[in-house]
C-alpha cells in the first residue's frame, strides 16, 4: 500500500453526503465496450448484407451488437459513485481511494482522468455541470496544495490533454474514415440503407470534431 493511501485510510473520515459529489466512474473497459459495440454493429450488418442475407436479420444483429457490449460493461461494472476531495487525494464511496502520490498524470478534457502506473485509469464524470466545476476546482486546488508540501525534487503528476494531441487526432481520423466509409457503403447497396448512412455520417462528424479539436 502506498504512503498516500495509508494516510487516507488513517484519517478515517466517513463519506459525508453534504460534502461528497455524485459522479460516474468509468474505466477503459467501459470506453472500449462502446467502440466494440459500433464495430460489431456495423460489421455484422455488412456481413449479412454483402452475403445477400435478409435485411431483417442484418438489422437484428446490428442492434444486438450495438447493445450487448455496453450492457455487459455498464451492468457488470456499475459506474455510479460519490467522491470527496481530501488533502491526500480522492475518497470514493464504492471503490478504493486514489492518492495524489499514486498519480503519474491527470487530465480534464471530458472527464477527470486519473492515471496510475500499474492500476486501471479512472475517468470521473460529475452528474451535472455545477458538480463538474466543483470537482475540478477542488481537485486542482487540493493537488496544488499537496504538491507544495512535498520535498524538493519530487516529480509532480503531469497534466495531459486528449483533444489536440496526436492520439486524439489519430482517433478522430480513424473514426471519420470508418463513419464516412460506412455511410458510403450503405448508400451504395442495392437496397440503400438510409438509417445506417445517417449513423455513419454522424460518426464521421464526431470524428471531425476530434480531428480538429483543440486543447480546452
Amino acid at each position: 500500500m502506498s504512503d498516500g493511501l495509508r494516510k487516507m485510510k488513517q484519517q478515517g473520515a466517513s463519506m459525508n453526503s453534504k460534502e461528497s459529489i455524485q459522479v460516474s466512474v468509468y474505466t477503459r473497459w467501459h470506453q472500449w465496450s462502446v467502440l466494440l459495440a459500433f464495430a460489431l454493429s456495423v460489421g455484422s450488418f455488412m456481413l449479412v448484407v454483402f452475403n445477400r442475407g435478409p435485411i431483417g436479420l442484418a438489422a437484428v444483429l446490428a442492434v444486438l451488437g450495438l447493445l450487448v457490449p455496453p450492457l455487459v460493461a455498464f451492468k457488470g461494472f456499475p459506474t455510479r459513485d460519490a467522491v470527496r476531495v481530501t488533502a491526500e487525494g480522492l475518497e470514493f464511496s464504492r471503490r478504493s481511494p486514489v492518492a495524489f502520490a499514486d498519480l503519474s498524470s491527470w487530465g480534464t478534457d471530458d472527464y477527470l482522468k486519473l492515471v496510475r502506473p500499474g492500476l486501471p485509469t479512472l475517468l470521473v464524470s460529475a452528474a451535472d455541470l455545477p458538480r463538474r466545476e466543483r470537482l475540478l476546482r477542488e481537485f486542482e486546488q487540493a493537488l496544488a496544495a499537496w504538491q507544495k508540501r512535498q520535498p524538493a525534487g519530487t516529480q509532480a503528476a503531469r497534466r495531459t490533454h486528449f483533444y489536440g494531441s496526436w492520439g486524439g487526432r489519430l482517433a478522430g481520423l480513424m473514426i471519420t474514415a470508418f463513419g464516412a466509409g460506412s455511410a458510403i457503403m450503405a448508400l451504395s447497396l442495392r437496397d440503400a440503407s438510409m438509417s445506417l448512412a445517417i449513423v455513419g455520417g454522424l460518426g464521421a462528424l464526431f470524428g471531425l470534431t476530434m480531428l480538429f479539436g483543440r486543447r480546452g
